[in-house]
């Protein structure tokens, strides 16, 4: 009989445009052997509705089925990325009064949390409890971690992620199939900030912006936890399909275009960025659709951050990640000009794998490792520790 409790790692990245499988072990701290890989196209998501729901199912079948041959794994566990469409965050601030005033303990941290759980449950699902912030007593002074603290009351800021039961009911049925026993769901927006920011990054609020293929993200975090998740469908693929209408050509050349583009370079009239023979494209037309769409990027994410309650410090950058367009010559330069403020491209550090468009799947995977054999209490000791890497 297979073994539940194998060391092999098994994740399920969905994003909008690839699912990908992903089968590790952890050899030591930092250090990941990555097993197999496979991720496939599917149809993708608007709004957090399946464009074809059968593409996708078959899709996630299949990368399953071989990511898990390829790695000779046994495991029947999964876990699940879930895209921020999918997903909704509620941000609480949950008081528990302890029995006298003694030193602050993970069982008092694990009641704080299930004590904020009040959600109804006929629509969602809560798959992640985190911490912001934490108070003691009547003090104004806030605390990443309060166990260890001497206190009668504590006061944790908490930011719940609940997501839709359609999702969970979707995937359960999937993985069901393939023989998995034990499923769980991750945050994938959350586990990206987690894992691409060290614990003192994390002091301070942060944005973290993943532009991805036909669906982005944007986080606003803070602690172990997510104080803003805004969702909106629009990616990379955007640019391509703008640059096929705006100039006629094949959607096929117009994604190379977008890969090729430097908007870094002031281009000459008539300069070729790309052609198949039949068809030219010019170096100056695709960065003026690429700059044009960027602007709309970029009036988005000025709008999150302005309409939010937190504020960033006037110093913080902003964060870019995602296969969209990080990859993009000049986007980082591009952005910093059009949103007033530093941008930051991020992506994993796991040798092999340290890209933008790698951060979801390897930002689970780091995250499943520390799930996987911890209790709550215990997950945020490690994670708070700095036992995420």
């Amino acid at each position: 009989m297979a073994n539940i409790f194998t060391k092999d790692i098994a994740v399920l990245d969905v994003s909008s445009r690839l699912i990908s499988a992903i089968v590790g072990v952890k050899k030591a701290k930092s250090v990941f052997c990555i097993k197999s890989v496979v991720e496939k196209e599917h149809s993708g998501y608007e709004q957090g509705e399946w464009f074809d729901s059968d593409d996708t199912r078959s899709v996630a079948i299949s990368v399953l089925k071989e990511a898990m041959l390829s790695a000779e794994s046994r495991s029947k566990r999964i876990f699940i990325g879930v895209p921020a469409e999918f997903t909704t965050v509620v941000k609480k601030d949950v008081a528990i009064t302890l029995d006298r005033e003694r030193r602050v303990i993970d069982a008092d941290i694990d009641f704080l949390l299930k004590k904020g759980d009040t959600f109804d449950t006929s629509n969602y699902a809560l798959i992640n409890s985190t911490p912001i912030a934490f108070q003691v007593n009547t003090s104004d002074k806030f605390y990443r971690d309060a166990r260890g603290l001497v206190a009668s009351k504590v006061v944790g800021t908490i930011s719940y992620i609940l997501c839709e039961k359609s999702f969970i009911r979707f995937f359960d049925e999937i993985v069901a199939s393939l023989g998995f026993k034990d499923v769980k769901y991750i945050s994938t927006a959350w586990a990206e900030g987690i894992t691409l920011f060290e614990k003192e990054e994390r002091d301070e609020p942060y944005m973290l912006v993943d532009i991805g293929y036909i669906s982005s993200s944007v986080i606003i975090g803070r602690g172990e936890g997510v104080e803003v998740m805004r969702s909106f469908s629009l990616g990379g693929g955007h640019i391509s399909a703008d640059m096929c209408e705006a100039l006629d050509i094949d959607f096929e050349l117009a994604e190379r275009a977008r890969e090729l583009v430097d908007l870094n370079l002031t281009y000459q009239e008539n300069s070729i960025l790309v052609g198949d023979g039949e068809q030219n494209i010019y170096g100056s037309d695709a960065s003026e659709v690429v700059k044009a769409k960027l602007d709309i990027f970029a009036e988005i994410i000025y709008d999150i951050l302005d309409q939010s309650s937190v504020k960033l410090s006037p110093y913080a950058p902003i964060y870019l990640t995602g296969e969209g367009v990080a990859s993009i010559r000049g986007v980082k330069k591009y952005l910093s000009t059009a949103l007033g403020a530093n941008v930051d491209i991020v992506m994993p550090k796991l040798p092999g794998y340290a890209k933008p468009c790698n951060s979801s799947k390897i930002s689970l995977l780091v995250i499943a490792e520390t799930l996987s054999n911890s209790k709550v209490g215990g997950f945020f000791k490690r994670i708070i520790n700095g036992g995420n890497l």
